[in-house]
């Protein structure tokens, strides 16, 4: 408690005497700041926790749409690709007779040599 000076410069003796009622109510202010300060912190951990959750979910969000795109594209690509393979067979049916015979000779000395 802080002491008041009187006129002459010496502290009242009125003041040095806290008593039991000065106490409680510091007390139970004390006791309602805490419960509030607890309550702000908890509010602001949960407002902090809800900010966390949108953003991991918007982030997978996007996340599943670039992969869904990804796959997307690589579908096309391996559609082409059979495509131009296709095409390359009918154009020239010999030299892919060729390449099929040379491919499956290799594959089997590879699995003879075992």
């Amino acid at each position: 408690m802080a002491r008041t000076a009187t006129s002459n410069g010496s502290a009242s003796a009125k003041d040095d005497a806290v008593t039991a009622d000065d106490v409680r109510a510091q007390l139970a202010t004390l006791q309602n700041d805490i419960a509030a300060l607890t309550k702000t912190v908890s509010d602001y951990g949960r407002a902090a926790g809800d900010d966390a959750k949108a953003t991991a979910v918007r982030k997978a969000e996007d996340m599943r749409l670039r992969a869904d795109s990804m796959r997307e594209d690589a579908e096309a690509q391996l559609k082409s690709g059979y495509a131009q393979a296709e095409t390359a067979v009918r154009d020239n049916p010999a030299a892919a007779v060729g390449i099929a015979a040379g491919v499956g000779f290799v594959l089997g000395l590879l699995s003879t040599r075992r």
